[in-house]
């Protein structure tokens, strides 16, 4: 299977929303779960995951309105996404998950890497004359 072969919402959505699996297998825990609040800890626990791995995670996922953010010490998040648009986004991506998982972790891997290149550019040794 093709990533062509998932709908372009979730298409859509994976590319600018979901950069790993594990951001992905989090977001989708979550969803399974709307009315439950989840620590990093808790996360990590249910996943099998560093906690501080899933806590970047987390408040990534928070500063894109896909959860709410709860409590200080220790945060808590929910699936709560800003608006019909993502939660419907988020919906279509867990049936595309569960149908093509394959496809799915394919199309998170094929991203672009531009960013990851320039990243890496800036770590580059160069010789003198260049």
């Amino acid at each position: 299977m093709h990533e062509s072969d998932l709908p372009e919402g979730v298409r859509r959505f994976i590319y600018r929303h979901i950069h790993s699996v594990e951001q992905l297998e989090i977001l989708l825990l979550l969803h399974r779960n709307p009315g439950r609040a989840w620590s990093a800890d808790a996360v990590a626990r249910e996943l099998r995951i560093a906690s501080e791995s899933g806590a970047e995670r987390l408040e990534d996922m928070a500063r894109d309105k896909l959860l709410v953010r709860q409590g200080v010490s220790p945060k808590e998040y929910r699936y709560g996404p800003e608006n019909m648009k993502l939660d419907d986004a988020v919906r279509g991506l867990a049936a595309e998950y569960v149908k093509r998982r394959v496809t799915v972790i394919n199309s998170i891997y094929s991203k672009p890497i531009d960013k990851i290149r320039t990243f890496a550019d800036a770590f580059r040794l160069r010789k003198d004359d260049e």
